[in-house]
């Protein structure tokens, strides 16, 4: 007979994992809904905007144009205001979000249950939100969130026993666990290697924390490669991995572990992309683009199999041959560790190995800074670096001449505009996906406030897994599916169909009439600038 793969524990089994005092818990929401109406209202929106005449839309054409209006007349309002009584008492606060059964002050919860910590306190290793551990089959330790080795020993060796019961009793790997609503459990079988997280974390679902599990593990197969690793351990499966590893590799698994679970420090895009599955974008003139894409093609060779212009973990231009891609999962580690890397003005030189084109093999990748972007080539031959430096310096020199310093500041200039500056109306924060190539853009946030990003990466995360009671059916669509939910005085609402996806976190000063059409006028923005938002 099948077996489950997923269990429920008693609650007395947590202690023996981990302590769970500190389980935060979400702060309740309105009941999720796809309740909404909407009215011609262009006079309302155009105040937000402080009437400026660049910002005016035909707002019943766009509910037409997006299939819309038919449906939204029959749906009741959005509650227009949240009384006072009725908000958190911490709005702007994180914390307002968790529970907080120390009542610890903001900074020194963050320290003592987000940040990351390798010392042999075990009360605070307890505390933690989030841990992640990565060991071998035989129980040896490769890498751990937080604690040192004194202290995740023992959770190693309790790890490695309930995987050993399972394949042995059941035939089969541990998916999850979950300890009734206090923590969860969620395992990666890569064997040699397997990888764990536990979890305080209600609003992360088993299968986006899988996913967070196997980008840890490609990390591992870029530096080293499926081979080298299987190699290793085929020699004795007590193999110490960490050997092999750098004091880089382990920051930067850090860095990872951070960046998936809090969206910090600066990642809440990365945490998003991984989110939502997809590739950030952002918005260039197509005629910019086109110019660029030219002057990369100008130089060729059969070496060269990949050329690449980024701005830090953001695609510009991607040329290729018609043989070979690389998938999105790639190429947002790649441009991680080219970032990592990174740090001086010296062309940069590396195997790397890009685990969804070949997980047994290596690239070879060569990385110029240039300006705020960096230039990258990759080839598969080991010997190419002279000839790859000389295209890099031919594709500037190109870009740089005279006749081209115009069009490369106004490349700039593009580079340098905010998204913000730039849609129709302010909101708190949005995103649009486009499905067909799997990209998105996204306004900015301000990464250096830790509470915006944490409230932010809360919001869109138990949006997406949202589930909408109501799908709307067209001939001319597959579906349409809109939804809402309420976080005191904030409501983030999400309107989904076959060709985008597209969430905006609002403030409530909006009633449910300026929410909806500012949402939809956001989406026409987008359809209007699709060539400009989005690489081909």
């Amino acid at each position: 007979m099948e077996q489950p793969h997923f269990l429920k524990v008693a609650s007395k089994s947590a202690s023996s994992l981990l302590s769970t005092a500190s389980v935060p818990q979400l702060s309740s929401t309105t009941v999720a809904t796809t309740a909404i109406n909407y009215e011609n209202v262009n006079s309302e929106i155009q105040s937000i905007r402080n009437g400026s005449p660049s910002t005016q839309f035909d707002n019943s054409s766009v509910a037409s144009e997006l299939h819309l209006s038919e449906y939204i007349e029959d749906l009741p309002f959005l509650p227009s205001k949240v009384r006072n009584s009725q908000r958190p008492q911490n709005d702007h606060n994180y914390l307002a979000l968790y529970k907080n059964p120390f009542n610890l002050e903001e900074d020194q919860y963050f320290r003592s249950c987000i940040t990351i910590s390798k010392t042999d306190d075990e009360q605070q290793f307890h505390r933690k939100l989030k841990q992640f551990f990565i060991f071998s089959t035989a129980g040896k330790p490769i890498y751990s969130m937080n604690g040192s080795d004194d202290v995740i020993i023992g959770y190693v060796g309790v790890l490695t026993t309930i995987l050993s019961t399972f394949q042995e009793d059941l035939h089969k790997d541990l998916k999850s666990i979950r300890i009734e609503d206090e923590l969860k459990i969620v395992a990666l079988n890569r064997a040699p290697i397997v990888l764990i997280t536990i979890t305080k974390l209600n609003h992360e679902t088993d299968s986006f924390l899988e996913s967070q599990l196997n980008v840890l593990y490609m990390y591992l197969l870029s530096i080293l490669s499926k081979s080298a690793i299987d190699k290793h351990f085929n020699n004795g499966l007590n193999y110490d991995l960490r050997r092999v590893l750098s004091p880089l590799d382990f920051s930067n698994l850090d860095d990872l572990c951070m960046k998936l679970t809090f969206g910090l420090p600066n990642g809440l895009d990365f945490y998003l992309s991984q989110l939502f599955s997809c590739q950030q974008s952002i918005k260039i003139r197509y005629t910019l683009r086109s110019k660029m894409n030219k002057i990369l093609k100008t130089y060729k060779d059969e070496d060269l199999i990949f050329t690449i212009l980024a701005k830090s973990h953001i695609i510009l231009n991607y040329i290729r041959n018609k043989t070979h891609n690389l998938s999105s999962n790639d190429m947002k580690l790649l441009l991680f560790i080219v970032k990592s890397m990174k740090t001086k003005e010296e062309d940069l030189w590396m195997p790397l190995c890009m685990p969804e084109f070949n997980s047994n093999g290596f690239l070879y990748v060569f990385v110029r800074t240039w300006g705020q972007k960096s230039l990258i080539l990759i080839s598969g031959n080991k010997n190419s670096f002279y000839k790859l430096k000389e295209i890099a310096s031919g594709i500037i020199l190109t870009a740089e001449r005279s006749q081209n310093r115009e069009f490369l500041a106004s490349f700039q200039r593009e580079l340098s505009t905010p998204i913000s500056s730039q849609i129709p109306f302010v909101v708190k924060h949005f995103m649009y996906i486009n499905k067909k190539t799997n990209q998105f853009v996204c306004s900015e946030a301000p990464h250096e406030n830790r509470d915006v990003v944490l409230q932010l990466i809360n919001y869109y995360t138990q949006l997406k897994n949202n589930k909408s009671s109501v799908q709307i059916k067209d001939v001319s669509i597959k579906y349409k599916k809109l939804s809402y939910m309420k976080w005191g005085n904030v409501t983030g609402f999400m309107i989904t169909e076959d060709a985008y996806a597209s969430y905006c976190i609002i403030n409530d000063d909006l009633d449910s009439r300026k929410l909806v059409d500012v949402s939809v006028s956001i989406i026409k923005w987008c359809k209007n600038n699709q060539s400009r938002l989005f690489t081909k």
